[in-house]
């Protein structure tokens, strides 16, 4: 969002019989591109194709304008809401356009021309996930075709085997796109920016949720389950609230004066606002302060997130060394209080900065046996505990133990806690395991099972 000149998007909405609807979809959308209090795409990079324009001479053109105006640097958002169709005979999937029919290689083609490594695509269609990704028996679509150097996150309105439903104004779809676009999806929702962790974990709540208040024509509840795909692993960054980050100075304002006397639900909301409006160096200084930090391992760790997540960014060793500091102080608190669950979290998080911090990696593995041990003998199946056992053993180069567990994690976390998870265990096996490319066996197998 730092950069809004360089961002464009190419929006179509073909409209037609049974989904007029679609060139709504369209202009919504647009409107929200180009509102300066969200989105804040330039009025002149936002190309938008509805009805006649929607051919596809139009498409294809438009596809090579962004190709001239875009840089690597770019943010681009493609967006298409009409009918998809498939061609059994023929063994393919493609866009009904205004004209004739757009065929998924040839649009391909085009989105691999484009230059940019931060590329969004949102299909809003029957089949719509047949279009990027080998799907029904016999059938191909694209999304194996992409270029693999190239950024892309792809979000899809169903299965390949669905249609793409909607009513009254919106399709289901895009109705959950605007949303999470403008910040309404969640009623306390205060965070400044959407992200496209944001984008996808409500759509894949909503769009299903949705569809099922509705029945087909056989009178049947109906079924629509999105589909996500992506080969980049920056959460990009796609709505910004500045109004949000006033709210957070509201609970500043509300909080601070009496951090003493605040329980620990409060004292946390108090930190995460100061993170929150970039008062970074104030949230360490508070938990630093408050009394019970020494004595607690849950603000320990807290602490101990802070400062990596500095590290993270700065790649400054005393902010690293920090990190391991009041993790090591955070694992021996859970020790000694029996906190079973902050034992194998801090532990496994120590093991993770001796990995990034090129440190003593016999303490490293050290950790990560703790971890997975503490985590092995933890009472509750929670995901907390799968997921350290999926990446302590990535330390344990034990990695068919660690797909086992990251299976376990995929089937029982949320859509954004798995690339949540995508994130830290890419960065932990590529640090160890250095692969060569992004066809390395493993990254593939997360991605497969984390992302999509």
């Amino acid at each position: 969002m730092e950069n809004q000149q360089n961002n464009y998007a190419l929006i179509i909405g073909v409209g037609g019989e049974h989904i007029e609807y679609t060139v709504n979809d369209a202009l919504m959308l647009r409107d929200n591109l180009i509102d300066k209090d969200l989105v804040g795409y330039p009025e002149d990079n936002v190309i938008v194709l509805t009805e006649k324009k929607a051919t596809k001479k139009g498409v294809l053109n438009a596809l090579d304008q962004l190709k001239e105006k875009t840089n690597e640097d770019s943010t681009i958002l493609l967006y298409y809401s009409g009918h998809g169709g498939r061609k059994e005979k023929e063994h393919k999937f493609y866009l009904y356009l205004y004209d004739e029919d757009l065929m998924a290689d040839e649009f391909k083609g085009k989105i691999n021309a484009l230059p940019s490594s931060k590329l969004v695509l949102f299909l809003d269609c029957c089949y719509s996930e047949g279009l990027v990704q080998s799907g029904i028996s016999g059938l191909y679509g694209m999304a194996q075709k992409l270029n693999e150097e190239q950024g892309i996150w792809i979000i899809a309105s169903c299965q390949d085997n669905q249609k793409s439903w909607g009513a009254d104004d919106n399709s289901f779809f895009t109705e959950a796109l605007l949303k999470v676009l403008t910040g309404t999806h969640k009623k306390s929702f205060i965070d400044p920016d959407i992200s496209m962790m944001d984008v996808v974990e409500f759509i894949f709540e909503e769009v299903p949720r949705k569809a099922s208040e509705y029945k087909d024509k056989d009178l049947n509840p109906i079924v629509q389950t999105p589909y996500f795909k992506t080969q980049m692993s920056e959460n990009l960054v796609l709505s910004h609230f500045p109004k949000n980050v006033e709210n957070h100075g509201a609970n500043i304002r509300e909080l601070e004066p009496k951090v003493d006397e605040l329980d620990e639900e409060n004292f946390i909301k108090l930190i995460k606002s100061m993170e929150a409006v970039g008062r970074v160096d104030d949230a360490i200084k508070t938990l630093k302060g408050n009394k019970r930090t020494k004595s607690d391992a849950d603000l320990m760790e807290a602490l101990g997130d802070i400062y990596r997540n500095k590290y993270l960014i700065s790649k400054e060793q005393k902010d690293g060394e920090d990190a391991l500091a009041f993790h090591l102080e955070a694992y021996e608190l859970a020790v000694k209080t029996e906190d079973e669950e902050q034992v194998f979290t801090n532990a496994v998080k120590i093991a993770f900065m001796h990995a990034k911090m090129d440190l003593k990696q016999k303490k490293m593995r050290e950790y990560a046996q703790i971890a997975n041990e503490a985590a092995r003998k933890y009472f509750y199946p929670s995901v907390t505990k799968f997921v350290t056992m999926a990446e302590a053993n990535i330390y344990l180069c034990n990695i068919e133990d660690a797909k086992k567990y990251y299976q376990e994690v995929a089937e029982k976390a949320g859509i954004r806690y798995k690339m949540k998870c995508f994130d830290r265990a890419q960065m932990v096996y590529n640090t160890l395991f250095k692969p060569k490319n992004d066809k390395d066996e493993f990254i593939v197998f997360l991605e497969d099972t984390l992302l999509t």
